[in-house]
C-alpha cells in the first residue's frame, strides 16, 4: 500500500517502532509520486518507488544532535498570503505553534512557521500549497542541521530551480541529481531579478560543508543576490520584525 505521510520525525519514529517488533532491519516504504523525493532527503534508497532505510541509520539520525533547521518562505505578491496561511497551515500535520507574516519588502512577503522550523519537509509543502492556490512566485529559503542551505523556487506551485549547498549531503545523488541542485542562473533570475553573474559568483556547491562559508553566512549572501530580506533566521526571531503580523494557533 502506498504511503501517502511525509517522513517527519514523528512517522520515522513509528515505523522504526513498528520494523523492531517484527525483528527486522529496514524500513520499506512504498511512496506515492507526490511524497518520493521527501522519502529519498530522508536517507531512503530509491527501488523503482520502493524506498527503505536501516532501522541502525534512522535511530542514528532521530537521536543525533544536529544543528537546528530554520527558514522562510518568500512571496512574490501582497495578496491574501495572510489568508492562506491561515488556510493551509492548520491542515499540516505537526501542531504548528504560530506562524508570522512580514510586511512587504523589496517586492516579497515573508512568511515564518514554528512547525517549518522543525520539519523542513512542512516548509517546503507550504510554500507548494501558496504558490499553487495564489498562482504566484515563491522562494523557499533556509538554513538545514545548521549545515548547508536550501532554496526552493515555485511557480504556479510548480518546482523551477532547488539549490542544496552541499547536494551530497543528506546522501549520495546520481551525478544528474547533484547537478540539478546547483542553481540555474537564468531561471533564478527570471523569477527574482537576480544578476546571472552574481548568481554564478555566490550561490555555489561544494562537496563538504567545510568548503563553503558557514550556513549562516552563506545564506545572508544567498539572500542579498536574490533581493530578499529576513532570510537569516526563523519564526523564532520573526516576531521582531517591524510590521508583522502573528497568525497565532490554538
Amino acid at each position: 500500500m502506498p504511503i501517502d505521510e511525509q517522513p517527519s520525525e514523528d512517522v520515522l519514529r513509528r515505523l522504526v517502532e513498528e520494523v523492531k517488533e517484527r525483528g527486522e532491519d529496514a524500513v520499506v516504504v512504498e511512496a506515492t509520486p507526490e511524497t518520493a523525493d521527501a522519502w529519498r532527503r530522508a536517507g531512503f534508497s530509491e527501488r523503482a518507488r520502493i524506498l527503505e532505510a536501516p532501522v541502525a541509520a534512522l535511530e542514528h539520525r532521530l537521536g543525533s544532535q544536529r544543528e537546528p533547521s530554520f527558514g522562510s518562505i518568500h512571496v512574490q505578491t501582497d495578496d491574501a498570503v495572510v489568508r492562506g496561511v491561515r488556510q493551509f497551515v492548520p491542515r499540516m500535520p505537526g501542531n504548528s505553534q504560530g506562524s508570522v507574516v512580514s510586511p512587504p519588502r523589496n517586492g516579497w512577503v515573508a512568511v515564518y512557521d514554528e512547525l517549518a522550523d522543525r520539519e523542513p519537509e512542512m516548509l517546503r509543502r507550504l510554500a507548494r500549497e501558496l504558490s499553487d492556490r495564489m498562482g504566484a512566485v515563491v522562494l523557499l529559503i533556509g538554513v538545514e542541521e545548521g549545515q548547508v542551505v536550501r532554496f526552493v523556487l515555485l511557480e504556479r506551485g510548480r518546482v523551477m530551480d532547488e539549490y542544496l549547498s552541499v547536494p551530497e549531503h543528506h546522501g549520495e545523488l546520481p551525478p544528474g541529481d547533484v547537478i540539478a541542485l546547483s542553481a540555474n542562473p537564468t531561471v533564478v533570475a527570471r523569477l527574482t531579478g537576480a544578476d546571472p553573474g552574481e548568481v554564478r559568483r555566490v550561490i555555489r556547491t561544494a562537496k563538504r560543508v567545510e568548503d563553503l562559508p558557514p550556513a549562516p553566512e552563506l545564506v545572508r549572501e544567498v539572500a542579498a543576490v536574490l533581493g530578499i530580506g529576513g532570510a537569516d533566521h526563523g519564526y523564532a526571531a520573526a516576531g521582531r520584525i517591524p510590521g508583522a503580523l502573528e497568525v497565532p494557533r490554538g
